[in-house]
């Protein structure tokens, strides 16, 4: 049964339109015809696994686009069967399998990563994974995974400290799992210096500071950033997300107290609060996706805390939000508005895709992070493209904005505001 649900699932994202909509994605299909982080074919620091997987893919579909997304499927695919199979081993209980692949599977985030074109899902699926081997005791594989992981996304470098902890305190067997990691580690140094030499190293400290202080919009850098994380807590885990974080701090004095058979050592609430600091202050909130670690490893820890009563409740649950999450394929709501703008606007103003609009629409476009080149382009009658409402204060001369809705919960919607024609002939 939920194998055919999977299937489901997966045919109905292959359904949706083969289309990258951020500028990021389209980095990664340039990745995939010629490796540069100095040319941003990807940005720093570079994921050459994910860019070895995409390339493979490309062989059959020889169409860069489709290969990073079809990579991203690929790995966002095995998110909710590796998440099952983790909480029913740690927590010893099989029927947990299925409420926990329904929850996971019925996640706005989960599509969303699928047909993202970036490596979350796959770095996600390594780093469960990871997890699961070192639960099984499959030492060599564990090393393997956690390599591959930082090789996919080395941004989740948080996400390998307990795998790290428990790969090292298994005696007699440390070799057999730092060796896949050094080795990987190894392939993956020389595959970006044969592109870029030292280079490499001084655009990673560039990017680096650039993330934490200017674009990357980081609680790091402005404080105020932290109720904007409040807001997407709540529009994608609903306003009862306290409640989840609060059971997560007290579940170890729960299961000593209870002497739960199967009670997880306090590390791994630990290490789930490292990764929720690291979110809130090293990631930008508006991108839901960056959620999907702690989301996906709090389900899995608070599954212990689901009565045997309650599993086939979960699971009806996670049926009903799964027909939810099912909608009609449709294209991106990036080139939704593209192609608006390109049939009402003689130039457009964003800061969102800015590099993946120059390449694929005929519009000039004006990167709305400078705001000079951008009041001077909206004074001569170009439209603007944001994922909120445009005021009258931002742009006096817009008449008409157009909507275009996510496709899925965990997406941005985005605003065009068009002027009116007197506008733009001045």
């Amino acid at each position: 049964m939920l194998i055919l649900l999977q299937l489901a699932w997966l045919g109905w994202l292959l359904a949706f339109p083969a289309a990258l909509d951020s500028d990021d994605a389209l980095n990664f299909a340039h990745g995939v015809t010629r490796f540069s982080v100095l040319e941003f074919s990807p940005h720093f620091p570079g994921y050459p696994a994910f860019i070895w997987l995409a390339r493979l893919i490309n062989l059959a579909v020889d169409d860069p686009a489709r290969a990073v997304q079809w990579a991203s499927l690929l790995g966002s695919s095995l998110l909710a069967p590796l998440a099952a199979l983790l909480a029913v081993k740690l927590w010893q209980r099989p029927s947990l399998l299925a409420p926990v692949w329904l929850l996971v599977l019925a996640l706005p985030l989960t599509p969303t990563l699928a047909l993202s074109g970036l490596s979350d899902g796959p770095a996600l699926a390594a780093w469960l994974g990871t997890l699961l081997a070192l639960q099984q005791r499959r030492i060599t594989l564990a090393g393997l995974l956690l390599g591959l992981l930082l090789a996919l996304r080395p941004s989740y470098f948080v996400l390998a400290l307990l795998p790290l902890w428990l790969g090292m305190a298994q005696k007699g067997t440390r070799v057999r799992f730092v060796f896949p990691i050094a080795l990987v580690g190894l392939i993956s140094l020389l595959f970006v210096w044969q592109a870029d030499g030292w280079a490499y190293f001084s655009e990673g400290r560039r990017f680096t500071d650039g993330h934490f202080t200017l674009w990357g919009n980081t609680a790091a850098a402005h404080g105020d950033r932290l109720l904007s994380w409040a807001r997407t807590f709540n529009d994608q885990l609903t306003p009862l997300w306290p409640l989840a974080v609060g059971a997560l701090l007290v579940l170890p004095l729960w299961q000593r107290s209870k002497n739960h058979p199967a009670a997880l050592p306090p590390l791994w609430t630990l290490y789930w609060l490292a990764l929720l600091l690291w979110t809130l202050f090293g990631q930008n909130p508006d991108n839901p996706r960056h959620l999907a670690p702690i989301t996906l490893l709090g389900i899995v820890l608070l599954a212990g805390w689901l009565p045997r009563c309650g599993e086939k409740l979960a699971t009806v649950t996670g049926l009903l939000l799964l027909g939810a999450t099912f909608t009609l394929p449709r294209p991106p709501a990036m080139m939704q508005a593209a192609k608006l703008a390109e049939k009402a606007c003689p130039a457009l103003v964003t800061q969102w895709g800015v590099r993946l609009l120059r390449e694929t629409t005929t519009l000039p476009v004006t990167d709305g992070w400078y705001q000079g080149d951008a009041a001077l382009a909206l004074s001569q009658g170009a439209c603007r493209l944001s994922r909120r409402p445009i005021t009258a204060s931002e742009m006096p001369t817009a008449v008409d904005q157009h909507w275009f809705a996510p496709r899925f919960a965990a997406e941005p919607g985005l605003w065009l505001a068009i002027p009116d024609p007197p506008a733009r002939q001045n």
